[in-house]
Formats: C-alpha cells, sequence, structure tokens
C-alpha cells in the first residue's frame, strides 16, 4: 500500500499547484476579470482590487489547508480508505475553488452595473482570411512518433511469447493507442475557432498562428514524450521481476511530466494573450456577460459553435446550449458520480470478509457475491502450498485483504484466484478447464477446505 500512496503522492499532490496556478491570475485573462468583460482601464478601479485581494486571499488559504490534509494518508492502514481519501481530495481540488471564482464573478457583475461600464451589443466577428489559414497540424509530422509507438505492440508479441507478459502488452497497447490520442486531439484544437480581436486582418491573422503553435507544440512534445513511455514498457519486459515496479515509477513520473507540460501550456497561452491584449478593440457574442453562467459555464443558443475561447484558465470552453454540449455535460456529470460509487463499492471489497466453503460436495467463493463454484467431482489434481508464487493481475481485484480474478504466473501462466494474500495456506486446484488458486478466510478455514477435498477423493 506504500506504493500505492507514493504514486497518489507523485500523480495527484501536483494537481494542487497546477489549480493554483491556473486561478490565481484570473483577474488578468485577456480583456476578462474573473469571467466578466472589462477593459483595461475599468480593472484600475479600487474596487477590482479589492476583489481581486479577497479573491486570492481566499484562495490561498483554501489551498493551504487542502496542501496539508494529505499527509493523514501517511497512517491510513486500508488501501480502500487511502483511494476514498484521495479520489475526494481531487474533486475537491477541482471544484472548490471554483466558489470562490464563482463570487469573485458575482462581485464583479454587480460592480460593472453599479459603475455602468456597458460594453457594445452583441456581435458576431468573423475573419474569413483567418477561415483560410493554413493548419499547423499536419499528419506527416506526427506520423513518425505514431508509427514509432505502435512498434512495441507487435514487438511485445514476438520477443515474449511465453506466458506472464499480459500485464505488459495491455500498458503498451494502452499508452500507443495514447499517442494517437494526442494527435486528434492536437487536430481538433487546430481546427477550433480562433477569435476576432481587432479590425486588422495582419493582427488577428498573426494572433491565431501564435496561439496554433503552442496548441501544436503541446501536443507534439506529448506524443513523443508518450512514445518514449511506451518504448520504455517495452524495455522493461526484458526485466520481468522488477519491471512492474518501473512500470509503477515511471507512471507517477508520467503523470508528473503531463502536469508540467500543462503548466507550460497555460504559461504560453497567457503569454501570447498578454502580447496581444492591447490591440484587442472588438468583442463578439460569447463576449456579452449573460451567456457565462458564473464566468465558467457557456451558454449561448445563437451560438452555432461547440467550443469556444475559456473566460477561466486557458483552453476552451463547450457551449451548453448546444446538442454536444448537453451531452457532454451529462457524461461528465455521470463520470464523477461513478466516483463516489467506486468508492462505497472499494470499501465494501475491503471490509467484507471472503468466505470459501464445501457445499454440497462444490466449492463455494463467496465475497460480495458467489465468485466461484468447484464441483469437488471435476478435481483433477489439487495441491497445498505454503509459498505463494509471484502473481500478476489480469483482471478483477487485488488488495490486501483479497486477490480474486484473473491472475497470471509466470511461465504458468493464467489461474482463477480466489485467496487472502495474508495467509500462509493455499490450495492449487486443477480441473479440465480451469486452474485455481484458492484459501479460505484464515489458515484453519483453508485446512477444513483441504480436508473436505481429501475425504471426497479418497
Amino acid at each position: 500500500m506504500l506504493i500505492l500512496n507514493i504514486i497518489f503522492w507523485l500523480t495527484c499532490y501536483p494537481l494542487i499547484f497546477l489549480m493554483y496556478f491556473l486561478l490565481r491570475n484570473a483577474r488578468d485573462k485577456n480583456s476578462w476579470c474573473f469571467g466578466v468583460v472589462l477593459s483595461k482601464e475599468w480593472k484600475k478601479d479600487p474596487e477590482v482590487d479589492l476583489i481581486d485581494i479577497e479573491y486570492r486571499k481566499n484562495l490561498k488559504n483554501m489551498m493551504v489547508v487542502f496542501a496539508v490534509l494529505p499527509f493523514f494518508t501517511l497512517f491510513m492502514k486500508h488501501m480502500s480508505f487511502l483511494f476514498t481519501f484521495w479520489m475526494i481530495w481531487i474533486l475537491v481540488i477541482c471544484f472548490l475553488p471554483l466558489y470562490w471564482y464563482a463570487k469573485a464573478n458575482k462581485q464583479m457583475r454587480v460592480l460593472k452595473s453599479k459603475r455602468g461600464w456597458n460594453p457594445a451589443g452583441e456581435f458576431s466577428y468573423t475573419d474569413l482570411k483567418i477561415a483560410g489559414l493554413p493548419k499547423k497540424v499536419k499528419l506527416v509530422t506526427f506520423l513518425p512518433c505514431i508509427i514509432l509507438s505502435l512498434l512495441p505492440v507487435p514487438l511485445s508479441f514476438v520477443a515474449f511469447q511465453e506466458s506472464g507478459y499480459t500485464a505488459f502488452r495491455i500498458c503498451i497497447v494502452t499508452f500507443a493507442l495514447c499517442t494517437i490520442l494526442f494527435y486528434l486531439s492536437a487536430m481538433w484544437t487546430d481546427n477550433l475557432k480562433v477569435s476576432v480581436i481587432c479590425e486588422d486582418t495582419d493582427t488577428n491573422m498573426n494572433y491565431a498562428r501564435a496561439k496554433k503553435q503552442v496548441w501544436k507544440n503541446f501536443w507534439l512534445i506529448c506524443c513523443w514524450f508518450n512514445t518514449a513511455f511506451t518504448w520504455g514498457i517495452f524495455v522493461s519486459m526484458y526485466f520481468r521481476e522488477s519491471g512492474f515496479t518501473w512500470i509503477l515509477v515511471g507512471s507517477a513520473i508520467y503523470c508528473v511530466v503531463l502536469m508540467v507540460l500543462c503548466a507550460w501550456l497555460i504559461k504560453k497561452i497567457f503569454a501570447v494573450n498578454k502580447s496581444y491584449e492591447d490591440k484587442r478593440t472588438m468583442k463578439d457574442a460569447m463576449d456579452d456577460d449573460n451567456h457565462w453562467i458564473f464566468g465558467m459555464v457557456y451558454y449561448n443558443p445563437k451560438d452555432t459553435h461547440v467550443m469556444v475561447d475559456n473566460r477561466m484558465g486557458t483552453g476552451t470552453a463547450m457551449n451548453l446550449a448546444t446538442g454536444v454540449g448537453k451531452g457532454m455535460y451529462v457524461f461528465a456529470t455521470l463520470c464523477l458520480l461513478i466516483v463516489p460509487v467506486s468508492c462505497i463499492w472499494l470499501i465494501m471489497l475491503d471490509f467484507t470478509p471472503m468466505r470459501t466453503e464445501v457445499v454440497e460436495n462444490t466449492i463455494v467463493c463467496t465475497h460480495l457475491s458467489v465468485e466461484y463454484e468447484i464441483p469437488l467431482e471435476d478435481i483433477e489434481e489439487y495441491t497445498v502450498i505454503t509459498d505463494m508464487p509471484e502473481v500478476t493481475k489480469v483482471s478483477g481485484t487485488g488488495m490486501d485483504s483479497i486477490c480474486s480474478g484473473t491472475f497470471e504466473i509466470y511461465r504458468e501462466g493464467m489461474f482463477e484466484a480466489f485467496y487472502n494474500p495474508q495467509n500462509d495456506l493455499f490450495i492449487k486446484i486443477v480441473t479440465e478447464d480451469e486452474n485455481y488458486y484458492i484459501s479460505g478466510y484464515d489458515d484453519a478455514a483453508t485446512q477444513e477446505i483441504v480436508n473436505e477435498i481429501t475425504a471426497y477423493i479418497k
């Protein structure tokens, strides 16, 4: 469990700094201030300074508190509690800071109305030359890393034909597909609408080129880094016994590097926007404050664009008024609901005792439900073992209190598992169709099963 906690620390803990870096400059986002359209002159108002100071203070205090809380995981002894804590912590870190942002947005809207800061009416501008701007993302640029990333997939089957490498192959295929996903994401961002910031076409085109170049470089770096990591997994197959440890450590480093790249992206996009801030003289339909809920969620039935520039942080926001936008928000909500459900399920797995017993000449393995039923008459061979070999989980549950599902033993092959890894006594059962490694809740219960099998066979 210590390794799992270290992975959580390396992959999740930097998120708090990324969120703080992303949200602390909410006042200086283009012509927006906390999601409200404000000109450069309006931002100099003393009340704007007060709102900004209060926002930063609240954000900083909240981040300090939640930066300390993960240290309590060092004293947790159950994996289910550890997983639940980190999942809830991630959700809180991602969403609670938005409360202070929404509060500042409301204060800015009130101040804007009080001061009579009303921009021109709602218009939508399109610079036709931008529409014909050559694409930055081209397949020929990304094709080498895509090919190199896919190459370890067949090599993993050719070079390692014996059993015991299924988990390695699954990792290789997964990350190879991530390279393709990064390329598709690059194409998607390259085709997004770019804002028209002024009446000068050359300025609009340079602004569009600058943003597209930053996004292209980001996705290209991600592709090459992902390709290198995929090859790293393949190389780890040559050091099988320590390979999984290196994959776990590498995965943690992988997540940290991706977060660093995201921070680099945010910084670059901010720099591009800031360099063109003085040249921004035009507002379009998406700049109407009434179309932005709390300055974060875009809802404009008159705008047919699915994606627009985000007012908060960097990147893009989805138009909730479109069919695609509504569908994606429903999907995102369902994904969020899965988190508490999975935490409850994991706690039930951890604290529900396993039970293995012989009922009517059948070995019945029960946890939350009946996992396996092995008729005694189907047993061709059984062996009592006191030293469980090194196993790799292919699918199922692998916890400190129970291993259940499909596992794999190096050079022996796959088997069905249902045992308590804390025990010293296990039973290997061979049938015509399947091999099993099972145990009772403790060694005494395992010995009772052995006695039942022995008595039946005799």
